[in-house]
Order: structure tokens, then C-alpha cells, then sequence
């Protein structure tokens, strides 16, 4: 179903102050979610230069892994597309999916999505979220993609009508249709965000727009994305954690970002690029 207005009654109010904003990052196990769910966090330690380098990550063997950069995929250029919002994933058995912001005439946008067969050419993009009033043009961060079995995943931050926030949307239908949009969080600004998918187990990974020194949050569906339950605080709380990366194993969770000293200035636009001195973080979740 293609989705146009977001009701009160879809949205997620703002992740309430916890005890969990408060206990040491260190901590091994963290109740998650309802029915007594757990998922035992390792310590945050910097990602090994191999790993670090790469455009991404993935578990292989229980193990992470660097994924090279793909080059055989041609970047579709369709309509009023944002160049640098273009996101790409291929899918078994060889679907190739884009996802990118369409801007308006009036400098809102639509988010959209594109299939390929040989990620050559591709059909006409299907609207995923077409509620966006924020009038910046094509300056707002790139959506996030994942596909899994046919399910497609995309994850991005924009100025609804209630506020801006960060949202996820899936098809179910290899990118045919999109079900209404899911609030993960709304907050005070936008920031860049990243989603995995496997099976029922949705992952997104998001700069926090409620905190200052930015931080790294995740949310967690085991239910294909169609409700997540409560948000957990991934970063430490010094410095400023951005661009984050998540990816998924059989019953592991890798959510990665960049931690810098260096704060940016609260409210405003997220970094173009990760600050000069920034290290890249990870931390494993194991689902339990």
C-alpha cells in the first residue's frame, strides 16, 4: 500500500529517559523488548583496519568480514533524483534495488525505489513515503536499503508533518508496493541512519536526533519491520558518534559508527563527512 499520511496513531512518541541512558556502555547483558528477549552486548572497541577501510560489513562464519566495493552495478538516473542520495543493494537470486529522495518543485522530496534484473536497467521508481515537507532540496541524508527473500527494507530521516524523524518502510512484493511508513523516533533535527534485514529480524541504526553530544541508537523489529520495540543507546556518551553501519548474523547484531571528540553544533545539519580524528566504532549484539 502506498503510503501518503501518517496518523498519530502510527507514530512512536519519543524514547522516554531510562536507566539505560545512565548505566556504563560496558554492560554485557541489557533487557530488550518485551517477554524477556535479551540481547548481550560486547564492549564498543575500534573496528580492525581491514574492516575499517571498507564501504561495508558483513558476518561471515560468525565472523565480520569487509565487503568490497561492487562495481558492476550502473547507478539508475531517473527524473528529479538527488545524485548523491542514490543507495544500492543486491539481493539473492540477483535483484538489484536503488533507493534516493526525488525532489519536488517546491525543495520537499519523495524517497523512492528502483528494481534491476542486471543492475543495468531499471523500472520506474514506486513512492515509498511521499509526506516529507521539509524544503531542503536534495540537502538531506541519503535513505538506507536492505533486501532479503524479496522483502525490501529502506530507512531514512525527513521533516514530516508532525516533525522531523526518522522512519522505515518495507515491500513484501520485491519493491512493487510499500506498506505504511513506521515512526522510529521523531525528534530535533535529522541524521543519517542505516537498516539491515534478515528474515523476521529488522535492524535500523540511527544518529539520535534527540541527543547532545550526537549518539548512535539502534531499534529493533522482530516482526519484518512492521512494529520495533524499545530503542537502545549503542554509543558512549563523550564525543559525537555519526554515520552509522549495522549489519546481521544468525543471531548476532554489528551496529558501526564513527566516534569523534569533536561535537558538532546541536540542531544542525548532519556532517557531510566524518570529522578528520574520527575513529570507526563497533559493537556486537548477541540475540538471545
Amino acid at each position: 500500500m502506498l503510503a501518503t499520511r501518517r496518523t498519530r496513531s502510527q507514530s512512536v512518541p519519543r524514547r522516554p529517559t531510562s536507566i539505560l541512558a545512565v548505566v556504563p556502555l560496558l554492560c554485557l547483558a541489557v533487557v530488550w523488548g518485551c517477554g524477556g528477549d535479551r540481547v548481550e552486548w560486547t564492549d564498543a572497541e575500534p573496528l580492525p583496519p581491514a574492516e575499517r577501510s571498507a564501504p561495508d560489513v558483513a558476518f561471515e562464519g560468525g565472523q565480520l568480514v569487509p565487503l568490497p566495493f561492487t562495481a558492476s552495478m550502473a547507478v539508475p538516473v531517473i527524473g528529479s533524483q538527488c545524485a548523491g542520495s542514490v543507495q544500492s543493494v543486491r539481493a539473492a537470486p540477483g535483484d538489484w534495488y536503488a533507493a534516493w529522495w526525488a525532489v519536488r518543485p517546491d525543495s520537499t522530496a519523495d524517497v523512492v525505489v528502483s528494481r534491476s534484473s542486471d543492475g543495468r536497467s531499471w523500472t520506474a521508481p514506486v513512492r515509498v513515503d511521499t509526506t516529507d515537507v521539509g524544503r531542503s532540496g536534495c540537502q538531506r541524508p541519503a535513505p538506507s536499503l536492505s533486501a532479503d527473500a524479496g522483502n525490501v527494507h529502506v530507512a531514512y530521516a525527513m521533516v514530516a508533518r508532525e516533525g522531523p524523524g526518522v522512519f522505515a518502510a518495507h515491500s513484501m512484493d520485491r519493491g512493487a508496493t510499500f506498506h505504511t511508513p513506521v515512526t522510529i523516533v521523531y525528534g530535533e533535527r535529522i541524521g543519517r541512519s542505516a537498516i539491515a534485514a534478515r528474515g523476521n529480524l529488522v535492524v535500523v541504526a540511527y544518529e539520535d536526533p534527540n541527543s547532545d553530544p550526537r549518539r548512535v541508537d539502534v531499534a529493533v523489529s522482530r516482526t519484518m519491520g512492521h512494529t520495533y520495540e524499545p530503542r537502545q543507546v549503542v554509543s558512549p556518551p563523550t564525543g559525537e558518534a555519526s554515520a552509522p553501519r549495522v549489519a546481521l548474523g544468525d543471531d548476532r547484531i554489528a551496529v558501526i559508527w564513527s566516534q569523534s571528540p569533536v561535537t558538532g553544533a546541536r540542531g544542525g545539519e548532519p556532517r557531510a563527512e566524518i570529522p578528520a580524528g574520527a575513529v570507526r566504532m563497533v559493537r556486537v549484539g548477541v540475540l538471545r
